[in-house]
């Protein structure tokens, strides 16, 4: 029995309308173009036998007059207990070489943003990264969605890459990676370095890069969730979810509205862009004592925080980690600016009594030496207060001291990296604070793990 449904009508950028002999098929229908193969999914009825679609796989050889035939009333992708270890496309097939025997063929796009509560929320714990910076002063929960903000060339992709290196060590974990919109060789830089490190095995990667369509590049997001919650619910496994780049999935969604000639919002965006967010964001989350966690690196343009796509993507975050070039500028790596991040876990219901005074110390310190770093800069430190100078000299070695070698830059820098446990990162601060490392050079606490057991004499 024949599945064409009707042909081709008119090709405008992505976009291909179908006219359909027998009515239009439903939204997000997945359809096929019989003699090039082009795969297309329903995005709207136009009318009563007209479809509209978007392209999910090269469309060049595309003609009108083709005939399109339905191959199933939604977009599946593939997924099985041996995908982890393998790099995939928006359908879940591998495209690193590599075969992949597949069980189960589910939709990317889910009816309910939210899956069912009753279900059970786990009790939710903070989790440790390993990165002295982020475990103090910005950490987050099992669940928890963590935005890493910053415009180009901050160390967002460094800083993803090493929070994926330490969050696969955790037990029963696995590491999802969705690439969105991102330069073909950065997802081919990202694969090398998980092999060379030795985690990829822990690691499933979803990429669609800036020469697939918008088409693509709207969806890809949506399977890495849905590998997400099948490793979660079949699998029985904790999850971290990886997205760079978070804004870009915003672009894509605003390409496919301009191609589809739907009428902006603001600066351009496409009217639906706080649901299309929502729709991916939401399904973020805890179900029967096993958790998704997502982290995801968010390109702010211009430095524009105000920008309505990172605005949109903010509302939905519980950490915002704001990573600053003039933070960079200086050294000190992670470039994290830990005035302008923030933290719902940095509350007393869910972190010590200890950690939240000391890290309420700490970020009071720097912003005391914020305020005087203006006058240090054009009068020195001498002409300020002397307790003025004991919190610049303690607000300088707390920065350094947040400075830490890392895992995936071993073969840059020549330094092996560190992880440091909260308790360690703790006792180095109490001690800065405390002012028994005053006298001691900067110099000894930059790109250190721990603070050594002794000063030095």
């Amino acid at each position: 029995m024949s599945n064409i449904v009707g042909t081709i009508t008119s090709i405008q950028g992505g976009v291909v309308s179908v006219t359909c002999d027998g009515g239009a098929p439903r939204q997000h229908s997945l359809l096929q173009s019989v003699s090039s193969g082009v795969r297309l999914e329903v995005v709207e009825q136009y009318d009563s036998t007209t479809a509209r679609t978007v392209a999910l796989s090269p469309f060049e050889l595309l003609k009108q007059g083709e005939a399109v035939e339905l191959v199933d009333d939604a977009i599946r992708a593939a997924f099985g207990p041996n995908m982890i270890g393998h790099a995939f496309n928006v359908f879940g097939e591998t495209i690193d070489g590599s075969v992949c025997d597949m069980e189960h063929y589910l939709p990317i796009h889910k009816s309910e943003s939210v899956a069912n509560l009753a279900a059970g929320q786990a009790e939710v714990g903070i989790f440790e990264t390993g990165i002295k910076v982020i475990d103090v002063l910005t950490p987050f929960r099992f669940s928890d969605r963590v935005g890493l903000f910053g415009g180009a060339g901050v160390g967002k992709t460094v800083l993803m890459t090493e929070l994926i290196h330490n969050t696969s060590m955790a037990k029963s974990s696995a590491a999802v990676f969705a690439g969105i919109g991102e330069r073909i060789r950065e997802g081919n830089d990202m694969y090398s370095t998980l092999k060379s490190l030795g985690i990829m095995e822990h690691a499933v990667l979803y990429l669609g890069e800036m020469d697939k369509s918008a088409g693509v590049r709207s969806r890809i997001g949506l399977t890495a969730v849905t590998a997400s919650e099948y490793l979660r619910d079949h699998l029985d496994r904790d999850v971290f979810l990886f997205i760079d780049n978070i804004f870009r999935h915003s672009m894509a969604g605003m390409e496919v509205g301009a191609m589809l000639g739907h009428v902006p919002s603001e600066l351009g965006y496409q009217a639906t862009l706080e649901y299309e967010m929502a729709s991916l964001q939401e399904r973020i989350q805890s179900v029967n004592g096993k958790h998704i966690t997502s982290l995801q690196a968010v390109y702010v343009p211009a430095d524009d925080i105000t920008d309505p796509a990172v605005a949109t993507i903010f509302s939905h975050l519980d950490t915002s980690i704001v990573l600053s070039r003039k933070v960079a500028e200086k050294g000190i790596y992670p470039a994290i600016d830990v005035l302008k991040s923030s933290s719902a876990a940095l509350d007393p219901d869910f972190v010590s009594e200890r950690h939240y005074k000391i890290a309420t110390d700490i970020l009071v310190t720097f912003q005391k030496y914020e305020e005087l770093s203006h006058i240090i800069a054009i009068l020195g430190i001498e002409e300020i207060s002397k307790a003025d100078q004991v919190v610049a000299k303690r607000a300088e070695r707390l920065q350094r001291f947040f400075t830490q070698p890392l895992h995936v830059t071993e073969h840059f820098t020549g330094k092996p990296g560190v992880s440091v446990s909260l308790d360690e990162a703790l006792t180095g601060c109490e001690k800065i604070l405390a002012g028994e490392f005053d006298e001691e050079p900067l110099e000894s606490l930059y790109m250190i793990g721990s603070l050594p057991k002794k000063k030095k004499s």
